[in-house]
């Protein structure tokens, strides 16, 4: 029973950590209208395939050295990405 509510416990806390992560995402990108439309869908688009790099890489239920650097580096991208489009003067239209 103890392992039954310790269990409970931790997938409660790792599924809020990927809702904060998410909302976070979402209120940062979208806080002040800075990123037009095309570039959100870019970042939206570069997010979904970095999450089906991370969960073909965890198929066979280990992430690799080499498949862990390369979704480390997929995430870089995606920062510097965001960052770019962040800092271009481009602001959405409304």
């Amino acid at each position: 029973m103890f392992l039954g509510l310790i269990l409970t416990l931790f997938s409660a806390a790792v599924s809020a950590q990927q809702a904060s992560d998410e909302s976070f995402r979402r209120h940062r990108t979208e806080r002040n209208g800075e990123l037009t439309r095309p570039e959100m869908h870019r970042l939206y688009k570069d997010h979904q395939r970095i999450q089906v790099e991370k969960h073909r890489a965890y198929r066979d239920g280990r992430i690799s050295r080499r498949e862990r650097h390369r979704l480390h580096r997929m995430h870089r991208h995606e920062y510097r990405e965001f960052h770019r489009f962040r800092h271009n003067r481009h602001h959405r239209e409304y």
